[in-house]
């Protein structure tokens, strides 16, 4: 487009240039031809003497406008005769047999893509980048009773008793409450194979334990029950755990704080009765804990 605008102001431009340089006519009379010259005919060349000389430059001029002007028309023909020609109303239209089969014009073009983001990219949703669904993990809480509870259930299905002893005034006890029997894999070992069982050592009620009665029994501002006392051998350090056989004979004591890991192998030694032919310290090393 551009290309056929200039070629078209060169053209008008070479053809004003002639029109304005032509020589004006000696026989056209002049307004002051009845005055006497002062200055001698031969000493000055009159007009008609000096319009040949601005003819042939205005000649010289056009020659070379209408040779540029040529040239340029030839350039602009050879480069696009190849693949596309102006026409007059600048519109651009493709070359005949160019060996193409796209088509452009000025007032449509098809839109800018952009190979990078035409692209179909794997949404976050997709398949690929979907995480597995994670199915929830049960928790699992002990199920406690109280000695009485325990003991009668022992008439229908013989079980070990395993006894937490704690007072509400032990802090230690508190705090295995909130992470060792919260544990799962301890929490389901209790509930499969014990009988979990809370003591309360200053609890003040009465109670019959093989045929023989347990009461409180009051020392200073406080007191102690005779069966948590028997169960310790008088060692009152809380929080202790004791181990009943299924016969509620009394297994052992182990006084003191027990993380997850190591209450599960404690109950795993006495529930698989490792405790009568394996030393502790073998089994422990041995050990896998399950949690």
């Amino acid at each position: 487009m551009y290309r056929y605008l200039i070629v078209c102001i060169i053209a008008l431009t070479a053809a004003m240039l002639p029109a304005q340089t032509t020589p004006r006519s000696g026989n056209t009379p002049s307004a002051n031809s009845g005055r006497t010259s002062i200055a001698p005919s031969d000493a000055r060349p009159s007009r008609n003497n000096a319009s040949p000389t601005r003819d042939s430059k205005t000649q010289k001029t056009s020659e070379r406008s209408s040779g540029a002007t040529t040239t340029r028309t030839d350039a602009a023909e050879r480069s696009t005769s190849n693949d596309a020609t102006l026409t007059a109303k600048g519109s651009y239209r493709p070359a005949t047999g160019s060996g193409t089969t796209t088509t452009r014009s000025s007032s449509t073009r098809p839109a800018y893509s952009n190979p990078l983001t035409s692209r179909t990219l794997p949404s976050a949703a997709s398949p690929q980048r979907k995480k597995a669904a994670t199915k929830p993990v049960e928790r699992v809480t002990v199920n406690w009773m109280t000695l009485e509870e325990a003991m009668e259930k022992s008439k229908t299905e013989k079980r070990k008793i395993f006894v937490d002893v704690y007072t509400s005034w032990c802090g230690w006890c508190k705090h295995m409450d909130s992470t060792t029997f919260v544990s799962g894999a301890v929490a389901k070992y209790l509930n499969d194979h014990y009988y979990p069982v809370k003591f309360n050592a200053e609890q003040q009620n009465d109670i019959v334990f093989k045929d023989k009665t347990y009461r409180f029994k009051k020392s200073g501002n406080r007191g102690h029950h005779e069966l948590a006392a028997e169960w310790l051998n008088n060692r009152l350090t809380f929080p202790t755990t004791v181990f009943l056989d299924e016969n509620m004979n009394l297994i052992q004591s182990l006084g003191g704080y027990q993380d997850a890991n190591k209450m599960e192998a404690i109950i795993n030694y006495f529930g698989t009765d490792s405790h009568k032919k394996v030393p502790w310290e073998s089994y422990e090393k041995k050990f896998v804990p399950q949690q």
